[in-house]
């Protein structure tokens, strides 16, 4: 890990299994997202199917499940099919 607070690193600190690239729920807002980036104490996600990043505290992850992610990207699909996007 980085010395620098403002460099990204693959692991969140005091986060284990929320690696970049990983999906994870946020508690607080009950969305899934793909983990992005670790800066300065926070995450960043991003959607299944894209869109919009946000961020949240670690501690308000938590790793799901290959079947619940697999579940936010079939609806993730559904809505873009539904809109009539790819």
């Amino acid at each position: 890990m980085s010395s620098d607070p403002h460099s990204p690193d693959r692991r969140g600190p005091g986060a284990p299994g929320l690696e970049i690239g990983t999906m994870a729920r946020d508690v607080t807002s009950d969305q899934v997202g793909r983990i992005m980036a670790h800066l300065s104490g926070r995450v960043y996600l991003r959607p299944p199917g894209g869109g919009r990043e946000w961020t949240a505290n670690p501690e308000d992850l938590r790793p799901i499940s290959a079947s619940e992610s697999l579940r936010a990207r079939v609806a993730e699909a559904n809505r873009r099919a539904v809109r009539g996007t790819r």
